[in-house]
Order: C-alpha cells, then structure tokens, then sequence
C-alpha cells in the first residue's frame, strides 16, 4: 500500500490536558485572592457561579466581623476563581436553596 498525502499520523493524537491546566488561575490574579483571603482566613467567602460568557470578571465576598461585606473584583472566570480557591484550602459549594446561584466557599480543617 502507498502512502497517502496526508501528514497526519494515527498517532498524532494530542495529549491530554492535565487539570493543572484546566481553569487555570492566572497568577497575578491568584496573588490577589490569596493576599485577600490571607487577611480573614476563617471567614465564609462567596462568588457567584453563573457562567461569565467571554468575559473574565467575578467578584470575591466575604462576610465582616460586624455584619457587613468586603469584596474584590477580579479578571477571572468563576471557573478558574474556584480553582484558586480549592488551592488554598477551602471547599466551595452551591449552597441547599435550589434559587441561589452563588458559590459558597469554607476553608477545609487541617
């Protein structure tokens, strides 16, 4: 049998991603969740988890000592903003209400 003229192989088959590589954070953005959740690390933070389209920006909430809230803007997707947060120790879930779309995230016992 002769060669055909194609240059694909059978085995030209790409690796597959690695989750490192899956939603990754970027790194300066990661930098600013870390040194935010740095300053109160016991606290509840949320983000809301509805899809971003294109556009990567979310917001990082958490709850203050005297009732109130502090957040931070970043350019992320939520995916990725979930990612960072599982890096640094918390757990990040939906919460019960099937009417909240947010995420809610608390930081894992060590």
């Amino acid at each position: 049998m002769g060669q055909s003229g194609s240059s694909v192989k059978v085995n030209d088959i790409p690796a597959p991603r690695t989750d490192a590589s899956v939603n990754a954070p970027p790194p300066t953005q990661h930098r600013r969740v870390a040194d935010f959740v740095r300053e109160f690390p016991d606290a509840k933070y949320t983000f809301d988890s509805r899809a971003n389209n294109n556009s990567p920006d979310a917001e990082l909430c958490r709850s203050t000592p005297d009732g109130g809230r502090s957040c931070i803007k970043l350019e992320m997707h939520s995916a990725a903003l979930f990612k960072s947060m599982q890096q640094l120790g918390f757990y990040c879930a939906l919460p019960a209400e099937p009417s909240r779309t947010h995420m809610e995230c608390n930081r894992l016992p060590r």
